[in-house]
């Protein structure tokens, strides 16, 4: 049964309109203000939720705003009522991403048809999302095994070598060896953090809920990219365009991301060929920008990614399993970003797009 909650500071109205949804078989909530309706909501995670704009103290966009700062809330369909001659309010609606408007007098049959709408919608995304982690499960048992036995065999195969030959093995001989080891160890590594932290973005159930605004955001940013460009050797390569912002993110989730995007950034691109990281604020959302000047992605939105498909093989030596570009994926999908990749002429653009500490349009 659908849950529904209906804030309002009018009772005569509130209680009228539950009862009729009560009546048409939903499990309906009520509150009378504000602060009451943010409770209920977060105790009962109802699956739509009505509320009023005007109210004393705290006012609909408000409930809306701090619904939206919380991630066990922030997917819930919210609908806004308002007055025929409110045309104002429904544009600082619009811009604060409401799901739809009710414009009073309330008329039944109207109601319900938007509910029932809006609740469809809801478990198309739901289905389409649930869909596609069972499809990344699937690739994911699949593939690791391959994934992480090639490497393994590497480090093996190099060292029974040296362990068998040594004497007749020149210094030279066993550095590249050596080498090899070191290499294909770094490999393993990497594909066995990427995968640990898949698994935990994956679990992960409260982002958002408990975090600050991530303040300094452009400062972050330089720091995380500098530190990347250090270990290709191309500190010089690296280009900004940066201006400060607030978020509200964990602090490790925005590392994660800054550093695995300008890591391919540097990854499919040739030294001596800048980077570009760059951003800006744009309606309440921060865009990031990362582009190289590399050989490319043969795919133009991040939604074609699973997590082992590997880029571009027969153009680049260099291998992944994905887990990083899947996770940022997952990350930026739980604190309702999105991520798009396309490609130009002269290389990739990556832009990572996460709303800002939520501010109400004046």
């Amino acid at each position: 049964m659908e849950k529904i909650l209906f804030i309002d500071d009018n009772t005569c109205l509130r209680e009228e309109v539950l009862e009729a949804l009560k009546f048409e078989g939903y499990d309906v909530f009520g509150a009378g203000d504000g602060f009451e309706g943010i409770e209920i909501a977060k105790t009962k995670k109802p699956h739509l939720i009505l509320c009023d704009i005007r109210m004393p103290e705290l006012d609909g966009f408000e409930v809306y705003r701090q619904l939206q700062n919380d991630t066990s809330t922030a997917l819930i369909p919210f609908i806004f009522l308002t007055a025929l001659a409110e045309q104002d309010e429904i544009r600082k609606g619009m811009e604060l991403g409401a799901d739809d408007f009710i414009v009073k007098p309330i008329l039944l049959e109207k109601l319900l048809k938007v509910i029932c709408v809006r609740l469809q919608k809801s478990v198309e995304i739901n289905n389409r999302i649930q869909a596609r982690l069972n499809d990344l499960r699937a690739r994911v048992l699949h593939t690791l095994p391959h994934e992480l036995l090639t490497p393994l065999n590497g480090i093996l195969g190099f060292a029974s070598l040296i362990k068998d030959d040594t004497e007749s093995l020149s210094r030279y001989e066993i550095k590249e060896m050596a080498s090899e080891i070191e290499l294909n160890g770094n490999r393993l590594h990497s594909i066995i953090n990427n995968y640990l932290n898949y698994v935990l973005i994956s679990s992960k159930n409260d982002f958002g809920s408990d975090n600050a605004g991530l303040n300094n955001i452009h400062e972050i940013i330089a720091k995380v990219s500098i530190r990347v460009a250090k270990k290709y050797e191309r500190v010089g390569d690296l280009m900004f365009k940066l201006e400060n912002a607030e978020l509200i993110i964990d602090y490790d989730d925005f590392v994660f991301l800054i550093r695995e995007l300008v890591d391919n950034a540097f990854k499919f691109s040739e030294p001596k060929s800048n980077v570009v990281v760059m951003n800006a604020t744009y309606n309440n959302h921060l865009e990031i920008q990362i582009q190289d000047h590399g050989i490319g992605f043969p795919i133009d939105n991040v939604s074609d990614i699973g997590a082992f498909n590997q880029f571009n093989q027969k153009k680049i030596a260099q291998q992944g399993s994905g887990f990083g570009l899947i996770t940022s994926m997952l990350i930026t999908q739980r604190y309702h970003g999105t991520l798009q990749i396309s490609n130009t002429t002269q290389g990739t653009i990556v832009k990572l797009t996460l709303p800002a500490s939520p501010q109400i349009p004046g």
